[in-house]
C-alpha cells in the first residue's frame, strides 16, 4: 500500500512506569485471518501469542526533546508475536490510549491503531486494579485486577512456556514491530531498543478482556489466557521509520 504521510518520522523514547503483560495463546489461524499477507504467527507448542500490554507511559516525547515536553498518559496496546520473513517481531492489532492528542498524532503518524479510552488505575503495595472503557461503541473494556504479592519467577501451571526465561525470550525478546507492506514489495518496520525486560510473574490476578472474546479480535474460543508478567521503570526507544525487502 502507499502512503501519502510520513510515518514514524522521528525517534520517539518513553518510560513504562508500571507495566502489565497479559499474554494469550491464540488459535494460530485466528490470528492469522488477522494479519496482511507478508506476515506469519510465531508459534510456540503450537500456539501463537498475543500480549495486552497496559503501561502508564511516563513523559512521551521526540527523542530531541527535553523530558519536561513529554506526554505521560495510559497506553494499552494487542500486540501479536509474528515473523516477517526470517525475523521475529511484533505487529499491533489495537492501542487504546486515555489522551486525545497522543491518540490524534498516534494515527497520524504511526501504525499503532490508536483508539481513545478513558483509563484508571487503583494501587496499593500489593495489589493493583485496571480498567479501561473505550469511547466508542464496541467490546474492548477491560477490568483487571492483580496481586503483586504473588509476584515470582515460577510460571503457571497452565502456561505453554516450562520457565520463565523461555517465556520471556519468546514473547519479550522482541525488537521490531511491523507495519504495511507498500507497492515497491517493502516493508515498514520500527526498530526498537529498550532497557532489559526482567519480569516477574503474577500468579494471583483476575481480569476481563473483552477485546480477546467479544468477536471484536478473537472470539472466547480462540485465545486462553497463558501468563501476567509485571515490569517497572523500563527505559523505552522507537527509531525512525526503515523500509525492508517483504519475503511472500
Amino acid at each position: 500500500m502507499n502512503r501519502l504521510r510520513p510515518v514514524h518520522p522521528v525517534a520517539m523514547t518513553t518510560g513504562f512506569r508500571h507495566c502489565l503483560l497479559v499474554n494469550f495463546a491464540v488459535d494460530p489461524s485466528a490470528l492469522a485471518r488477522l494479519l496482511p499477507r507478508h506476515l506469519t504467527p510465531d508459534l510456540h507448542d503450537g500456539s501463537a501469542f498475543v500480549s495486552i500490554v497496559i503501561a502508564e507511559m511516563h513523559r512521551m516525547r521526540p527523542e530531541a526533546l527535553p523530558m519536561a515536553l513529554g506526554i505521560t498518559y495510559d497506553q494499552v496496546v494487542y500486540r501479536a508475536v509474528v515473523r516477517c520473513g526470517a525475523e521475529r517481531g511484533v505487529t499491533f492489532l489495537r492501542s487504546d490510549a486515555n489522551n486525545r492528542l497522543m491518540v490524534a498524532g498516534g494515527n497520524a503518524l504511526t501504525f499503532f491503531r490508536f483508539h481513545h479510552a478513558t483509563t484508571r488505575w487503583d494501587r496499593t503495595p500489593d495489589q493493583v486494579r485496571f480498567s479501561l472503557r473505550p469511547a466508542e461503541q464496541v467490546s474492548a473494556g477491560i477490568s483487571a485486577t492483580y496481586d503483586l504479592s504473588t509476584a515470582g519467577t515460577t510460571m503457571p501451571a497452565s502456561s505453554r512456556f516450562r520457565d520463565l526465561p523461555t517465556a520471556q525470550r519468546f514473547l519479550t525478546e522482541l525488537y521490531a514491530a511491523f507495519g504495511a507492506l507498500r507497492s515497491d514489495n517493502r516493508v515498514e518496520v520500527v526498530r526498537i531498543a529498550r532497557s532489559p525486560w526482567e519480569s516477574t510473574v503474577l500468579l494471583a490476578h483476575s481480569g476481563t478482556y473483552e477485546a480477546m472474546t467479544s468477536g471484536l479480535l478473537f472470539h472466547d474460543t480462540d485465545a486462553v489466557l497463558d501468563s501476567v508478567f509485571h515490569v517497572r521503570n523500563l527505559e523505552y526507544h522507537w527509531r525512525p521509520l526503515e523500509l525492508t525487502r517483504a519475503s511472500v
